[in-house]
């Protein structure tokens, strides 16, 4: 067994998740790095972080294929000996109304923001019997509408899992939030509305990357946190 803590994030190969993985191995990590096609990023991914020191593994997996969680969660552990904490990071983010939303886009959405963080924060609990969970959220669950429905209702679901599971897997396993708001804009035209929205905000900016991680950091290190959902959003969930 490693003498170094492992963390497990799902959807490591990209923007939030990919910064997750080199500031965790930054920090002492060993990273089991999950991902399902970006495996050229997954593997630039995973050069940065052997460049800090830290050891490293790849594991393609289809999370919505919930019979394969429990396997995924067995090969970290086989690989690495132990898995300290689990970040249920990847998600997909489809725009569609409720009037607009079918049944496949509803369980691609459900599948993989729900549904997933759901079967493999078990399978955690069952192989590891100790640890931490991160899920990561969405500013906008402290609304009740907006263009992406089944989303916004897969996270408010997630949120919600969040605390019952914390109750549920105590105290063995603590189980946190955090919410982030808009911090990587996709477009130009993302960018722009981002910065209209900034001007509504109660601090007038946008969280960063950084402290999107360091918070999800920090709750890995506070031993009697647990149920919290914290907003990295510039005040955004009050505005």
């Amino acid at each position: 067994m490693s003498a170094r803590p492992c963390i497990l994030i799902t959807g490591g190969a990209r923007r939030v998740g990919a910064a997750l993985c080199l500031y965790f191995a930054k920090n002492g990590y060993d990273i089991a790095l999950h991902y399902r096609q970006s495996k050229e990023e997954a593997a630039a991914v995973k050069q940065q972080v052997e460049a800090l020191g830290a050891a490293c593994e790849l594991f393609a997996c289809d999370l919505a294929d919930t019979v394969a969680l429990p396997g995924l969660m067995s090969n970290v552990v086989r690989r690495f000996g132990r898995c300290d904490v689990l970040v249920n990071n990847a998600s997909v983010f489809e725009r569609a109304e409720f009037l607009e939303t079918d049944e496949a886009l509803f369980d691609r959405q459900m599948n993989i923001n729900f549904k997933a963080p759901f079967f493999l924060t078990q399978a955690f609990a069952k192989q590891c019997k100790n640890g931490v969970v991160i899920n990561l959220l969405d500013t906008d669950i402290a609304q009740i509408g907006g263009s992406h429905f089944i989303y916004l209702l897969s996270k408010k679901a997630l949120a919600e899992c969040t605390v019952m599971a914390a109750r549920q897997l105590g105290p063995e396993i603590r189980v946190n939030g955090v919410c982030p708001g808009y911090v990587l804009p996709h477009s130009a035209s993302d960018a722009a509305y981002i910065k209209e929205v900034e001007k509504t905000l109660p601090l007038k900016e946008h969280a960063t990357v950084d402290e999107i991680t360091e918070a999800v950091f920090w709750l890995c290190q506070q031993k009697h946190i647990t149920g919290q959902i914290i907003y990295i959003d510039g005040g955004q969930h009050v505005s």
